[in-house]
């Protein structure tokens, strides 16, 4: 069943040092699929692309005194850090994802002395093309340079690689390599892609890129994307990505191990940036006493998240005699997943909300509910903790320190017992919970260490001594 306009959703305001814009909310996209890129000038399904000027050479070496410098510094000036974001969606757009919420946390909490450009889609249809427009994000003012006009960025997994939002987006940045070289190089930009395929793009045009990325998952695992699909692309695109960047990010120490040994001649451009979760947003919340339990996820139907064991569990409480409810936050198509149609009465699905719809839902509910097969490391497991909700997890080794705490929750080992397991675990929260033993303040303080400034700041001190490099 769809959300039900009764249902407790904990009201979530931004702190009182987040001045967000009222007039600027996240709208919700609607129309052309999200793989619809524009192709050449004219472009497809309705949408318009900026016509990109072919360039001239790559660049030879990576030395930072190669970059050029424009602006302020140029003059001798004070430096002021640029910082070009790219992404295939719009941050103002509400599609579903890691590297979404990435982009927006960064366009809002990043500091003053950092001046940030927004290169992707425009999906409201406000702005104007191939040009940098003011955009105020979040209580912010950054540039936003739209290639192309987008009308759906709902998740959707073709089944070719040229049919894949991410070679699309690729196809789009060197169509418009033209307008990206003379806005980014001789604007004195670095970059940041969370794609390893755009790395070389932005290298050849002379723009110095930071790389980041989730680990896709071995073959062995079940996975929806194309690309992730295909190990041996995977593995050409990273080589050639941590051969261009100035650094390589993962998302937890044991994958910055394993590029670092599978990449070896670029092994110390490899390092750890880790997720968090927005305290100014999700932030402990009190529980209710009565009423049924409430499970909650937030996410992708991809395959690797396992929502039947989810609907597994749920079916197992209620076989049991436990009222219950699962809500799910995203999109894809939940009613396809195996074992909904048996608790389909027991499941709310609320569609794509903003962040602060995701905080509200979350603080409405009682356990946050992660099954999934491996996970970089999974932002709605600190935002539910962060929140003062407990989590009940099939392990990730990731996730170890934060649970050591004895306060994020219960990690269930996995095995052929392991819905019986998730479910038993569930019940004894919900116990704790329940008597007043468990309390959102202390469950929160487990993700104390996820704080976004703190962790953003490595990345934001790196484009920085950069900056400072190339200013000589």
């Amino acid at each position: 069943m769809v959300a039900d306009p009764t249902f407790h959703r904990a009201t979530v305001q931004p702190a009182a040092d987040d001045a967000r814009d009222p007039a600027a909310p996240e709208a919700d996209p609607a129309g052309a699929a999200a793989g619809d890129l524009p192709r050449g000038r004219k472009g497809r399904s309705g949408a318009w692309q900026v016509a990109g000027v072919a360039g001239r050479g790559a660049p030879r070496a990576m030395d930072a005194a190669r970059w050029p410098v424009t602006g302020p510094a140029a003059d001798g000036a004070a430096a002021r850090t640029r910082v070009a974001l790219l992404n295939s969606a719009d941050p103002r757009g509400l599609k579903v994802g890691g590297i979404e919420t990435y982009t927006r946390d960064y366009l809002e909490l990043h500091p003053d002395d950092i001046e940030i450009l927004f290169v992707g889609p425009d999906e409201i249809g406000d702005l104007q093309p191939g040009r940098v427009n003011d955009v105020l994000f979040r209580g912010r003012r950054i540039g936003f340079l739209p290639l192309f006009r987008l009308d759906d960025s709902t998740n959707r997994y073709p089944d070719t690689i040229a049919g894949s939002e991410t070679f699309r987006f690729a196809r789009c940045l060197w169509r418009n390599r033209g307008l990206l070289r003379g806005v980014l190089r001789d604007g004195g930009y670095s970059a940041e892609v969370r794609r390893p395929e755009y790395a070389p793009i932005l290298w050849w045009l002379g723009v110095p890129v930071f790389t980041m990325v989730h680990l896709w998952g071995d073959g062995t695992k079940p996975q929806s994307g194309i690309l992730a699909r295909r190990p041996w692309l995977r593995t050409a695109t990273e080589f050639a990505a941590a051969a261009v960047s100035e650094k390589f990010y993962s998302v937890n120490p044991d994958y910055t191990a394993r590029y670092a040994k599978r990449y070896r001649p670029f092994a110390a451009r490899f390092d750890t940036l880790t997720t968090w979760a927005n305290t100014r947003m999700f932030r402990p919340l009190p529980f209710r006493r009565d009423g049924p339990l409430r499970l909650v996820f937030a996410g992708r139907t991809d395959a690797f998240k396992r929502l039947d064991i989810m609907l597994a569990v749920v079916a197992r409480l209620r076989a049991a005699g436990h009222a219950v409810e699962f809500h799910f936050v995203g999109d894809g198509d939940l009613a396809a997943v195996e074992g909904h149609g048996p608790v389909a009465d027991c499941v709310v699905t609320h569609g794509r909300c903003d962040a602060a719809g995701v905080a509200g839902i979350i603080g409405g509910a009682d356990i946050g509910l992660l099954t999934s097969e491996f996970e970089g490391m999974p932002r709605f497991a600190i935002e539910c903790v962060a929140s003062g909700r407990p989590v009940v997890a099939l392990h990730l080794p990731q996730l170890e320190a934060m649970f050591a705490t004895g306060h994020a929750g219960t990690l269930v080992a996995r095995g052929p017992d392991q819905v019986a397991a998730l479910a038993e675990a569930i019940l004894a929260l919900q116990a704790r919970i329940r008597a007043g033993e468990t309390a959102p303040e202390t469950v929160a303080v487990a993700a104390e260490s996820h704080r976004p400034e703190r962790l953003l700041g490595r990345i934001w001190d790196a484009h920085r001594g950069l900056a400072a490099r190339r200013s000589f």
